[in-house]
């Protein structure tokens, strides 16, 4: 089987032989070259000790990224290649790591020790595709299926369970039987993982093409209560997911819209998501379940949750909680958001005589007067305002 290699890796593949190494590109570039994909970057194996890749590499930049694991980036064409000797993982006591690494000259060994048949295969232009475990097939076939015994690779690294899901949500692909009872079975290892590398596997889900099925399977066997803790999405929010806009804080969003606001923003602060991720996420989540209708409805929508409003309107238009017209008003609304995009600030209003406190007041007026209706945000028309005010003051 020839596979086309770009020139910068193949070129590393060839220096590594010419030195009497094997190499070979493996993992998810792989994978996604068979799968007719132009892979972003792609990871190498090599039978060369990382010293050994020093001294073949000495004219190239060189990152030493792993370099215990064996693991060096070599800079080709400007291209970063990530490349691994070949190497056996020692025991895993925490569930995520190996205890210890120790490097082989058998591509078999290395191949064994990976998690997904799919991503268990390497391939170069002189051995063509070295292929022990069915990946090819199980590709033709659109199934993620584990190398060797299922449960032995979820015990090894739990964080292989959320990997299982996410390659499903990727590629489209389905669960193989004893793969997916043995992920379910060892969910309880999940405790175990960072939250923060969960919630990254979570996120990368969600902005896949088919997160449906997955997140489904996530929900009846016990695991999505890593992420979400008691709190269970319904199949009906579940099944809207890869309609809501591609962006995590809306998908996010979207899988909280049914907790208690009290509740997403313990979800949220559990994930350790970032302050751009909490606050969109909660803008789309109770936005969603809004229900704005004329434009001065929309317009204090777009007031209240700024930047995330369209995401928000979208997910209200998807649970049915609005009409699609609302979000033709919000594109063409042009009431201030806030009182930065008033024409007047509190100068102007130092000027008519206003003081301290009545300054914040009579903007927080004017701006909410400027929601019902966007045209009256003029500096000549505002001052007309604020001056009978206070008048009337």
């Amino acid at each position: 089987m020839e596979i086309k290699i770009p020139e910068y890796a193949e070129q590393l593949v060839e220096r590594l032989e010419a030195n009497g190494k094997e190499a070979y590109i493996v993992g998810g570039s792989l994978r996604d070259t068979l799968l007719g994909k132009s892979p972003s970057d792609y990871d190498m194996t090599t039978s060369a000790l990382p010293t050994e890749m020093l001294e073949i590499f000495a004219d190239y930049r060189v990152i030493e990224t792993g370099l215990k694991h064996g693991t060096l980036t070599v800079i080709s064409q400007g291209r970063p290649v990530e490349i691994t000797t070949f190497r056996i993982d020692g025991g895993y006591t925490d569930s995520r790591h190996p205890d210890s690494v120790s490097f082989t000259r058998s591509l078999s060994k290395d191949l064994e020790r990976r998690d997904f048949t799919v991503n268990a295969m390497a391939y170069n232009r002189s051995v063509g595709l070295v292929d022990i475990f069915g990946g090819e097939s199980d590709l033709e076939r659109k199934i993620i299926r584990a190398v060797g015994e299922p449960r032995r690779r979820f015990e090894e690294d739990a964080l292989r369970i959320m990997r299982a899901f996410r390659f499903s949500a990727q590629l489209g692909f389905e669960i193989e039987k004893d793969t997916l009872a043995c992920a379910i079975e060892c969910r309880e290892r999940l405790s175990n993982i960072a939250i923060e590398r969960i919630f990254s596997e979570l996120l990368r889900l969600l902005l896949s093409p088919y997160p449906q099925t997955p997140l489904m399977l996530m929900k009846q066997g016990g695991i999505l209560k890593y992420m979400l803790g008691e709190y269970l999405p319904s199949d009906r929010l579940i099944s809207l997911v890869s309609s809501a806009p591609l962006s995590d804080t809306a998908r996010l969003g979207l899988l909280l819209c049914e907790a208690e606001p009290e509740a997403q923003s313990e979800i949220l602060a559990a994930l350790k998501c970032s302050n751009r991720q909490r606050s969109g996420a909660l803008a789309v989540a109770r936005g969603g379940c809004e229900s704005p209708a004329g434009e001065a409805d929309v317009s204090r929508f777009v007031s209240k949750y700024g930047e995330n409003s369209e995401d928000a309107l979208r997910v209200s238009v998807l649970l049915g909680n609005s009409r699609e017209e609302v979000l033709a008003l919000a594109r063409t609304n042009s009431a201030p958001r806030s009182i930065k995009e008033l024409a007047v600030d509190g100068a102007d209003l130092a000027l008519l005589g206003f003081e301290g406190r009545e300054i914040g007041k009579m903007l927080a007026r004017l701006l909410d007067l400027s929601l019902d209706n966007p045209s009256i945000n003029s500096k000549e028309e505002l001052l007309r305002i604020a001056r009978e005010y206070k008048k009337v003051d």
